[in-house]
């Protein structure tokens, strides 16, 4: 093979990996907009949160997922922040929409222990395509 078509072979490889392995799932994180997204894909809801506070993000009827099964969530302090005591974070909540459908997904940030209301709550409608 000459060195420029090996060189522009690779090159095509390359970009047609970059495309096909770009798994980033898209995130949301204002629940006033509607989240549409495909059937056969996953996407992430971002919430703000503190948990050095006891606060959490809980879920309110997982039997309301409709088309969706959370796949798992995760909390994350911005880096710059990791050092200091109290810093906040954000949530995050990942679904897979197997299949065309809607549903509601209504979230409380509380203490899990405590039974007083919740201090904020967050009502995301996903409808899956």
């Amino acid at each position: 093979m000459r060195p420029l078509t090996s060189v522009l072979l690779t090159l095509s490889l390359a970009a047609a990996a970059a495309c096909g392995s770009d798994d980033r799932r898209p995130t949301f994180d204002d629940p006033a907009q509607p989240v549409t997204v495909s059937a056969g894909s996953e996407f992430a809801l971002a919430l703000k949160s503190n948990q050095s506070t006891g606060y959490q993000w809980v879920l309110v009827d997982s039997a309301a997922l409709g088309p969706l099964r959370m796949v798992g969530k995760e909390y994350t302090v911005p880096r710059e922040h990791r050092d200091a005591n109290g810093a906040g974070g954000t949530e995050t909540w990942t679904f897979a929409a197997p299949a065309p459908g809607e549903a509601t997904l209504d979230f409380v940030y509380k203490r899990p222990w405590e039974t007083i209301a919740p201090t904020d709550s967050a009502t995301f409608h996903v409808r899956v395509r």
